[in-house]
């Protein structure tokens, strides 16, 4: 089955490395390879980036199975995979989980979610759809990733911890046990949050205080984070 990786940034090579990773992984375990990453879309370009397959209007023309996010921002993700969800219905948004992620059974993962190399997490962990894990975290049990949230690399979050949608964690960062992180809040990097936080509010520090207000630059949260409405991989979440 073919796939295609939205985005032309770093994290968007390290998304089409990770699949490689799981089909080559398949691949040694002598079972079918389910996926073939055919490349990249994108309307936007660092100077790194390798050649695109082209911009989003790609899809109207080129046959793919499914797609997969390789955007960091937890708004862009969320926005992108609305607009691509009510524009491309029939395509998948399948989880991706790198085979060396130690988790336990009771774990779910929803459509869209990614996670990288070297995390654990503990039992019944609940990884929405679009969230991101980076490398080398470690989520405690009963924890749950809101969907399009973006875990930076080397956070531990303890169990019973809720974090909102839209929500960005800094790298190194700690969450205590039983903790809610509201919807489109930042915590900044390394720091430790002992209490709840509001909703789009921006922490950081040991232990971790506010330090204001978080808003996406353009104002307006996607349809379906102010409307309580999803697109079509999101209302998965709600069935399941």
């Amino acid at each position: 089955m073919k796939i295609a990786v939205i985005g032309a940034s770093g994290l968007a090579r390290e998304l089409k490395g990770l699949i490689e990773d799981i089909c080559d992984s398949r691949v040694m375990a002598k079972e079918p390879e389910q996926w073939q990453c055919v490349g990249l879309l994108s309307d936007k370009r660092d100077e790194h980036s390798p050649a695109t397959l082209g911009d989003f209007s790609w899809l109207e023309n080129n046959h793919v199975d499914a797609l997969a996010m390789g955007i960091g921002s937890p708004f862009a993700r969320l926005r992108l995979a609305s607009e691509l969800s009510e524009r491309f219905p029939n395509l998948q948004w399948p989880s991706f989980v790198h085979p060396s992620v130690r988790y336990h059974k009771s774990c779910r993962f929803f459509p869209g979610s990614i996670v990288y190399p070297g995390n654990i997490l503990s039992v019944n962990v609940n990884v929405q759809s679009f969230a991101l894990i980076s490398s080398s975290c470690v989520i405690g049990h009963e924890a749950t990733i809101g969907g399009g949230a973006v875990i930076n690399p080397l956070c531990a979050i303890s169990g019973g911890v809720s974090i909102g949608m839209g929500s960005l964690i800094g790298t190194r960062s700690s969450i205590l046990r039983d903790v809610v992180i509201g919807q489109y809040c930042v915590i900044g990097p390394s720091s430790l949050v002992i209490e709840d936080v509001p909703a789009e509010t921006t922490v950081m520090g040991i232990p971790a205080l506010r330090k204001g207000s978080y808003m996406p630059i353009d104002g307006a949260l996607p349809r379906f984070a102010s409307r309580r409405r999803t697109a079509l991989a999101l209302r998965r979440d709600r069935s399941d």
